[in-house]
């Protein structure tokens, strides 16, 4: 890397001796070293700053996110007592889903919000053990179901137990984030499905459905943080751009990859898989 340029006139430079020759070098190393010197500290003074920046953005986002928790499960509880003793034609009915399901969203994303801090800080600990991927699956879509009421949602998989080591909790938010996802994107009258297949090293689950697909100028930017697809969306606050990245970094901590591809008949597909033995444990 150049750091500077010494210009020294022609004639004067004819003219020097050997002495002020190697004199005219030693200064020239002593500015480089100088300089080198400056730079370093100005990058380490940069770092700090970022680093400093970083976790009392951390601190904010945790602080804010436990905050709106212990609210938004009152709210959750509430809203399902109150579906619960009215009747399905009554006009507080739809009033108590629609609350509980703005709540449900709010917790989901909180629950992104916290573990996407965690991630960055290098402070989430994946607690994995040989778990069912049947009972995973199982575990997101009863979530989803009550999120999303009459939402129908196909699931293909394999006719033997598989078992996989993994943090059942975060690859179920993988899932319920990716679900989500599909169900913004697609009409409720067209196809959802999840699907799991194996190999002799990985398990591989994938999200599918009919929406409009994923422009290609985003598909080589959709797993990064906070980025959000040029897709005409009703509700525009729903596409906040973090349940992706989340995603990316939950399965990538566990040894595995994620893809997003536009299937050839319409709709999107999510793809990730994870390693059917325990590798970074």
């Amino acid at each position: 890397m150049i750091l500077a340029v010494l210009r020294i006139p022609q004639n004067i430079g004819a003219a020097m001796t050997e002495a002020q020759t190697r004199m005219l070098h030693s200064v020239i190393e002593s500015a480089a070293l100088a300089l080198e010197r400056l730079r370093s500290l100005q990058q380490q003074v940069r770092s700090r700053e970022e680093t400093t920046r970083e976790r009392y953005r951390g601190n904010l986002l945790r602080a804010i996110s436990h905050d709106i928790r212990t609210p938004l499960s009152g709210i959750m509880g509430t809203s399902e007592m109150l579906m619960a003793s009215t009747d399905r034609d009554d006009p507080r009915y739809a009033q108590a889903r629609d609350i509980n399901q703005d709540a449900q969203w709010l917790h989901n994303m909180v629950e992104n919000i916290l573990n996407l801090t965690k991630l960055q800080d290098g402070k989430l600990v994946l607690h994995k053990q040989p778990e069912a991927v049947e009972e995973v699956v199982g575990a997101a879509l009863t979530m989803m179901e009550k999120r999303l009421p009459g939402r129908n949602i196909d699931v293909e998989m394999p006719d033997n137990v598989v078992m996989v080591p993994m943090d059942a909790r975060l690859i179920s938010q993988v899932l319920i984030n990716l679900l989500d996802n599909a169900d913004k994107h697609t009409a409720q009258d067209r196809q959802i499905s999840v699907s799991v297949c194996t190999d002799e090293k990985n398990v591989c689950i994938t999200v599918a459905d009919r929406g409009k697909g994923i422009p290609e100028r985003d598909l080589p930017h959709i797993f990064q943080m906070f980025y959000t697809a040029h897709t005409q969306i009703p509700d525009s606050r729903r596409g906040v751009g973090l349940g992706l990245a989340i995603c990316q970094s939950i399965v990538e901590a566990h040894g595995g990859n994620i893809r997003a591809e536009n299937r050839k008949d319409g709709g999107a597909a999510f793809t990730f898989t994870l390693p059917t033995e325990g590798e970074n444990e």
